[in-house]
């Protein structure tokens, strides 16, 4: 399966020179983890809900009036909406990430695939799978 059959694709987005506060706001508002920041249409940085708690709260460093830019991660590992979901699980393994921008072929922001997304897919396939193993000792298959 595709990651583009999983991804949401109602995206939260900031810019760089927004505030933490505004982007907490966003995905408080929008009941999202991350937000990811955008320089028109490039993606140039993802921010966490963890990215919030380590950089700014654990550290004490900061203030939710920083800009986004501050804390965010630069650069964030983008993937086709073309790639196989077991190589999307990989590459986030990998590069130890739980969200990912997906991009379309003219590497323009579509959406993001999260770890959750991609774990709610594997557990209606391991239902399916598991009523048909049921099924079969039934004697119903």
């Amino acid at each position: 399966m595709l990651v583009e059959n999983l991804i949401t694709r109602s995206l939260a987005t900031v810019v760089g020179d927004d505030t933490v506060a505004d982007a907490g706001q966003i995905m408080k508002d929008r009941d999202v983890g991350s937000v990811v920041v955008v320089e028109g249409k490039a993606v140039v940085g993802i921010l966490t809900d963890r990215d919030i708690v380590l950089r700014l709260a654990a550290d004490g460093h900061g203030s939710l009036a920083a800009p986004v830019s501050s804390i965010m991660t630069r650069m964030p590992l983008c993937l086709p909406a073309s790639i196989d979901v077991e190589q999307c699980l990989e590459r986030m393994e990998a590069h130890g990430v739980r969200r990912v921008p997906i991009l379309n072929d003219e590497n323009e922001l579509i959406g993001v695939v999260s770890l959750d997304d991609i774990l709610i897919h594997l557990g209606r396939v391991l239902g399916v799978a598991s009523a048909l193993v049921r099924a079969e000792v039934a004697g119903v298959v």
